[in-house]
């Protein structure tokens, strides 16, 4: 998995569907991506959340991963 390509079909999502990007999974996805680059802080309740799931952001993206680009190229294929 790279990690362009999870970025790549995240932006997918929220372009072709975005009533649907609201959707619990999309949105921990988000907040792994957040996680990934350091964007939260020590008592954000999302990172506290995260690493309760996870023991790593390489986890929780291996976890995540095959459910988003399921959806991605179920997406695809309507466009």
């Amino acid at each position: 998995m790279k990690y362009a390509d999870f970025i790549f079909s995240l932006d997918l999502l929220h372009r072709l569907n975005p009533n649907y990007y609201s959707s619990e999974l999309l949105l921990l996805a988000d907040d792994v991506l957040r996680w990934v680059n350091d964007e939260l802080t020590q008592d954000n309740s999302a990172l506290i959340y995260l690493r309760h799931l996870y023991n790593s952001p390489k986890e929780a993206i291996e976890d995540i991963w095959p459910k988003i680009q399921l959806l991605a190229n179920a997406l695809r294929s309507l466009d």
